[in-house]
Parts: structure tokens; C-alpha cells; sequence
């Protein structure tokens, strides 16, 4: 009988400890799942992080020292304007943004004012528009970057012939305002970033009324850039990354543009009043780097100065205005949009009405649609502005 019972016993515990070890097998797979769900909020917390973009305020000091890059606006030298700005920043974050730069930009809008020094000739600058950073590398605690500014300024005291005959940097209350900088970046606080920039700034209204001078001006600033948001920002591992698996980009560009000009460098003197420019180029673009390109390019031109004059001096014979150039330079590649810097030299020009025979082009395109590019040019001699134009473009990829 006893040892019917130390049997029963030995076989309970040993139900018991079947019993325990089942229990803390179902213990250790509940620990599991619960660490997988952790896990899992965790994991998708930080993509919902990465996958939202930034949002800043900011407020910025200049100081600048102007620039009379000609006779006609050397009374302008030595001037120290002055002026703040507030801006919003857009962070871009997203895996395309990666794909584009290898990097993730801001763009943003700004608002700004500007005393310059000598208000009762020069008056007082009032300016907004958009704005773009380019940081090299993830944004971290210290970065280097670049940034450009486009957009409208109005300014008070615009030349005129009999009130104020001695302002010949702008002719227009309404003109373009042009910046390009570069500067550090760092952090103060876990939400509170400085900027320090070195720009050159434009305010002119691209010769489309003369005199046109322009107001230039190197400039130093200070901004203070408030997060709203926190963001990550890491370095996507992409296994299929179009720039390291596919051809390099290659386009051929098919342009006509039309502006309007009343330069006052003219050779033969006095300018001929406004008076249009068009004109037709071909460009081919040749990726070499992940957001830059080499340009090639021939352009045909009509130019509306060189049947003014003409008429002007000989009013009895015609002058053939057209005139054809080649161009080279670069081009950033930027998602949609295309920034471009070139160079032009004539080689044919049946009609000579400037000194120069070689000019720079600058450009700034959008995708609009499928094959279709529509944007801006601004075209230049030197220091001297000749005309802006607005671009159409169609594109053979």
C-alpha cells in the first residue's frame, strides 16, 4: 500500500512539472509576440517619423556691401544695405527626394525687407518668394549647404527723368530679385538651428526698362530656425537605385523663347526702347553625376534691338537680326525641375550691337507634363543684364 502511494506521488509531480514546463513554454511564446508587437509599434513609430517632412520657421539678419559694376551706378559704391527676412522651410524626406540628390533639400517661401542706405536716392526694398537649401550630406548637427532665392521685390524710388534723374540702378517699382549663397548650418538646441551665409544678391527688372543699373550687393547673414516638427533623416539603403543600375540620363531639348528688352549698352548709344527677343535652341544633356549634367547646346536668335537701331541710322535699308551662337555649361538635375548655367559665344552675327561676343544664359525649367518643360531664362553680357525670357521646351529622353 505504501508503495502504491510514493508511486501516485512521483507520478502528480511528475504531471506538475509537465504541467510547469507547459506553462512556461506558453509564458515564453506570449513574451514573444508581445516583444514582436513592440517591436513592430516601434518599427512602424520610426518609418511614420522618417516618412513625415520637416516644417521650420525662421528669421534672418543681412548685412550687405554693394557692387557698381558699371559708370552709371557708381554712386552706389561703398553702400551698406541692410534687411530681414522670414521664411517657412519645407524638409524633404521622402525616398524619391533620395533617389533624385542623395540628399534631402528644403524649399520654402520668404518675405523680406530691405533699408538701403541711402534711401532718398536708392528708397527702401520690399521682396518675397521662394527659397531653396541644399545640404551636403544628412542633415546632422553640422552641415555645409547652398542656397538660392527667385522672386518679386519692389522697390520705392524708381528712376524718372524730371523727380529723380539720379537713380540708375531701377527704372521699375516692380522688379526680380535674384540671391545665391553658401553657409553652415548648426544645431543650438534639440529644435533650434543657426545659418550663417556668405550671398550675392540682384534686384533688377532684367532690362526691361532702362536705366537698369541694378542693385547688387554681397551680403552676410545670420538666421535662427525654429523645427515645429522633429524629423529623422536616414540614409536610405536602396537596392534598386536607378543612378547606380540604369544608364545615366540623356536628353535632347527643343526651345523656343520670347522676351523683351530695352538694353541701355547698346554701341550706337541711347537704347532703342522695349523691343522683343526670341529665339529657338537645341540643347543635349549628358548625366555625369547624380544631380548634375553636362549641357551642349546651338541657339538661333532674333534680335529685336538690331532692326531698332538699324531703322534708326538707315532708314532705308533692312539689316538681318538674326544671329547664331553655341553654348556649353551645366545642368543640376533636381526631380522635376532644372537649374542651368551656360555660356554662349557668337558665330554669326551679321549685326553688331554690344562689345561682347560671348554672353552667359542661366535657366530654371519645371516639368509640367510628360515631355513638356516651361520655366524662365535670364540672359547676360559681363555684368550687365540683356533680357529675360519665359521658356517652353520639349523633351526626347
Amino acid at each position: 500500500m505504501r508503495s502504491v502511494l510514493i508511486l501516485i506521488v512521483l507520478i502528480q509531480l511528475n504531471n506538475l512539472n509537465t504541467a510547469i514546463a507547459q506553462s512556461s513554454e506558453k509564458f515564453d511564446e506570449i513574451e514573444k509576440i508581445l516583444d514582436q508587437k513592440i517591436l513592430n509599434d516601434s518599427t512602424e513609430k520610426n518609418l511614420t517619423m522618417k516618412s513625415d517632412p520637416g516644417h521650420l520657421i525662421g528669421i534672418t539678419f543681412l548685412t550687405g556691401y554693394m557692387i557698381p559694376h558699371s559708370n552709371e551706378v557708381n554712386n552706389v559704391r561703398g553702400l551698406n544695405p541692410r534687411g530681414i527676412e522670414l521664411a517657412y522651410y519645407y524638409h524633404m524626406n521622402s525616398d524619391e527626394v533620395w533617389l533624385d540628390c542623395e540628399c534631402y533639400p528644403r524649399l520654402g517661401t520668404f518675405i523680406s525687407y530691405y533699408h538701403l542706405d541711402r534711401t532718398e536716392l536708392l528708397g527702401h526694398s520690399f521682396a518675397g518668394g521662394l527659397n531653396f537649401t541644399y545640404f551636403f550630406g544628412l542633415p546632422k548637427s553640422f552641415n555645409f549647404h547652398l542656397k538660392g532665392k527667385a522672386g518679386f521685390a519692389y522697390l520705392t524710388k524708381p528712376y524718372d527723368k524730371i523727380n529723380h534723374p539720379r537713380n540708375w540702378s531701377y527704372a521699375t517699382n516692380v522688379n526680380f530679385f535674384l540671391s545665391a549663397g553658401a553657409g553652415i548650418t548648426f544645431n543650438l538646441l534639440n529644435q533650434t538651428e543657426m545659418q550663417v551665409e556668405i550671398s550675392m544678391n540682384h534686384q533688377s527688372n532684367a532690362a526691361y526698362l532702362e536705366p537698369n543699373g541694378g542693385v547688387n550687393y554681397w551680403g552676410l547673414s545670420a538666421a535662427l530656425n525654429y523645427k515645429i516638427n522633429p524629423v529623422i533623416y536616414p540614409e536610405r539603403k536602396v537596392e534598386n537605385d536607378p543612378y547606380l543600375n540604369q544608364p545615366k540620363k540623356t536628353r535632347w531639348d527643343f526651345s523656343f523663347s520670347y522676351g523683351i528688352s530695352s538694353n541701355n549698352f547698346n554701341i550706337f548709344g541711347p537704347p532703342p526702347g522695349q523691343v522683343p527677343m526670341y529665339g529657338f535652341t537645341i540643347n543635349r544633356s549628358i548625366q555625369v553625376f547624380r544631380i548634375m549634367a553636362l549641357l551642349f547646346g546651338a541657339e538661333l536668335e532674333r534680335n529685336g534691338r538690331a532692326i531698332a537701331i538699324y531703322r534708326k541710322l538707315y532708314s532705308n535699308d533692312n539689316v538681318n537680326p538674326w544671329r547664331f551662337s553655341l553654348l556649353g555649361g551645366i545642368e543640376f538635375l533636381m526631380g522635376r525641375t532644372l537649374l542651368s548655367v551656360q555660356f554662349g559665344g557668337y558665330v554669326y552675327m551679321p549685326f553688331r550691337d554690344v562689345e561682347d561676343r560671348t554672353y552667359q544664359r542661366w535657366g530654371l525649367v519645371y516639368n509640367v507634363f510628360d515631355n513638356f518643360y516651361a520655366g524662365i531664362n535670364f540672359k547676360s553680357y559681363r555684368n550687365s543684364a540683356d533680357h529675360f525670357s519665359l521658356r517652353i521646351t520639349y523633351s526626347i529622353r
